[in-house]
């Protein structure tokens, strides 16, 4: 019977049949990586799993999970840092900066908007899961166009 070898990943290990086994071997574990802002995260001290969908996750399983990681983000001393590199990149899949893919899209459509030719792009910090955020940053806009107008 053939033994079954893994790869150390950055995670743990990785079984070496994997399809992300040769990449796992180039990336170092975590505690090796310096990366400034993300060693603060609080996700850094919790699990992992609950920033990232598992295959074939139930409705409400998924909302619970979620509402769990925006909790972590809610207290997070980099979590605007954490969204504008989520943001930046983008990253794809998991929560980041306490929003979802989804959420995360919708922002970055939302900044885009914002920064059409002659306006500056509004940043607007962003309270989780608060709707009245967007209002405030249509209205942060307007605002804007009125003085702009006025002037």
């Amino acid at each position: 019977m053939a033994q079954q070898t893994t790869i150390r990943g950055a995670v743990g290990p990785i079984p070496a049949r994997s399809s992300s086994a040769r990449t796992a071997a180039r990336i170092p574990p975590i505690a090796e990586l310096k990366l400034g802002w993300q060693e603060r995260g609080l996700c850094q001290s919790g699990d992992a799993t609950v920033f990232f969908a598992p295959d074939s996750e139930r409705i409400r399983e998924r909302e619970k999970r979620e509402m769990a990681a925006k909790r972590v983000c809610a207290e997070c001393p980099v979590r605007q840092q954490c969204l504008e590199h989520a943001l930046a990149l983008p990253e794809q899949f998991g929560i980041w900066g306490g929003l979802t893919e989804l959420e995360r899209a919708e922002e970055s459509r939302r900044r885009r908007g914002a920064a059409a030719p002659g306006r500056a792009p509004v940043v607007v910090p962003i309270r989780i899961g608060a709707q009245r955020d967007r209002g405030f940053a249509e209205t942060q806009a307007q605002e804007r166009e009125d003085a702009e107008v006025a002037a």
